[in-house]
């Protein structure tokens, strides 16, 4: 606490009006002990003003954020997106009701600036195509088509998982991850890797079932 040193004529002039020992020792006091303004100033933090902090843990790895990078620029194997596949897809078995997933794909929506999770559920001879906010979770559209298709039923667990089938694309190409497929084509369960070589973007194609990788 800072002291402000009364000035000697004006300590003379207390004494000569009668103002004993005690009320000097208060004027001291007071003059030395002005409280401090209690405005923050502009760099000040939540901890240094006494206002609530939210709570933030430190960050995992992958980053949890769907705003990470620039849009569709985000490298997907660093980038974990809030609303996961086994998310979606409950979205979407949620909003059909019955059948079995044929194609789940994850991918960059120009038109709606957004990542969005695609859908598609086989419920007898009508396919349902549901796309799925990234972000939010919210169903972006809902499509409803009669086919004649013969598709099978799919899993991100068997007979391949994700991070394995993963593994092997990136065996081949080794490069930041912009959007990814599984879906029953021609006959065969298979992923599709959208990864980038250099300034160019490689699709790469790995069986779900034999594990054979090819490069398109």
């Amino acid at each position: 606490m800072s002291r402000t040193t009364l000035h000697l004529s004006t300590r003379s002039a207390l004494i000569r009006t009668g103002i004993g020992a005690g009320a000097i020792a208060l004027a001291l006091g007071l003059a030395g002990c002005a409280p401090e303004s209690s405005t923050p100033s502009p760099t000040a933090s939540a901890a240094d003003t006494g206002a609530p902090t939210t709570g933030t843990a430190e960050p995992s790895s992958p980053t949890s954020s769907a705003t990470t990078g620039n849009g569709a620029e985000i490298d997907l194997r660093e980038t974990q997106l809030p609303i996961s596949a086994q998310d979606a897809v409950k979205t979407a078995m949620d909003a059909v009701g019955a059948g079995f997933m044929h194609s789940i794909e994850l991918d960059y929506d120009e038109r709606d600036a957004a990542w969005e999770w695609e859908v598609k559920i086989l419920d007898g001879s009508t396919d349902h195509e549901i796309e799925i906010d990234a972000n939010s979770g919210e169903i972006v559209s809902q499509k409803k088509d009669t086919t004649d298709d013969q598709e099978q039923e799919i899993s991100l667990t068997s007979p391949m998982s994700y991070d394995k089938a993963l593994e092997l694309a990136t065996g081949k190409v080794d490069g930041p991850l912009r959007g990814w497929k599984l879906e029953w084509d021609d006959g065969r369960r298979e992923y599709q890797f959208d990864l980038m070589q250099g300034t160019d973007e490689v699709e790469v194609t790995v069986d779900a079932d034999s594990g054979e990788v090819f490069v398109d």
